[in-house]
C-alpha cells in the first residue's frame, strides 16, 4: 500500500494562495532545496492534482528543460476533475479521476508502487486534508507574510493532531516541515 504525500508551499502565516503573491514562487528555492525536492520527487510513483494545477503544469512541464521536467513528465499523473475530458492528449501519462474523492484515493493507495505526491491546488489539497486522506504533509514554509489568502486547512471539520517527523531549513529561508497525522 502506498502513501499519499502532500507537497505544499505556504506563507509563514499559513496561506497557500493569495492575490498578493504566490507562496510557491515568491522566494527562490535555491540549489539545496531544489536537490532535496528532486531526490524525493524522483521516488514518486504518481503525481496527483486538481484541475487548476493540472492545467497550469500541463502547459509548462512538457516544454521545460528544468531538472523537474523529467520526473514531472515521465511519472504517471492523475488529475481529479469532472470537467477535463482528454488529459492524455494534453500531457501524456495522465488519467482522469472523476469519482468520489475518498474512493479514488483509496484505489490509488491500494495500487502497488511508490508513493503518490499531491501537488494541489489549494482547494484540492484542502479537500484531501478535510477528508483525512493525506498520509504525510511536506509543507514548505516561505519567509513571507501575506496577511490574507486561501488557507490550506480552512475546510477541516474539526481539529487534527499531527506528529512532526522532520524540520529542515534551507539557505533560501524556506523551512520544510514534514508531518504525519495521528491516527488511532
Amino acid at each position: 500500500m502506498r502513501d499519499v504525500i502532500l507537497y505544499m508551499s505556504m506563507s509563514f502565516d499559513g496561506f497557500v494562495a493569495s492575490d498578493r503573491e504566490h507562496p510557491g514562487v515568491a522566494i527562490p528555492e535555491g540549489s539545496e532545496l531544489k536537490q532535496w525536492k528532486l531526490d524525493h520527487i524522483n521516488q514518486a510513483g504518481a503525481h496527483l492534482m486538481g484541475r487548476v494545477t493540472y492545467q497550469e503544469m500541463s502547459s509548462y512541464w512538457p516544454r521545460s528543460d528544468d531538472p523537474y521536467a523529467v520526473p514531472m513528465n515521465t511519472i504517471p499523473k492523475v488529475v481529479f476533475s469532472r470537467t477535463v475530458t482528454d488529459a492524455e492528449a494534453t500531457w501524456p501519462v495522465t488519467t482522469i479521476a472523476r469519482g468520489d474523492l475518498a474512493t479514488e484515493i483509496a484505489a490509488i493507495k491500494a495500487e502497488p508502487g511508490q508513493d503518490a505526491i499531491v501537488w494541489g491546488g489549494g482547494r484540492f489539497a484542502g479537500a484531501l486534508a478535510a477528508a483525512d486522506l493525506i498520509d504525510e504533509y511536506r509543507l514548505l514554509v516561505q519567509p513571507l507574510v501575506l496577511g490574507q489568502g486561501q488557507a490550506l486547512f480552512d475546510q477541516l471539520p474539526h481539529s487534527r493532531h499531527l506528529n512532526l517527523i522532520e524540520a529542515r531549513s534551507f539557505p533560501s529561508g524556506i523551512v520544510v516541515h514534514i508531518y504525519r497525522p495521528q491516527r488511532s
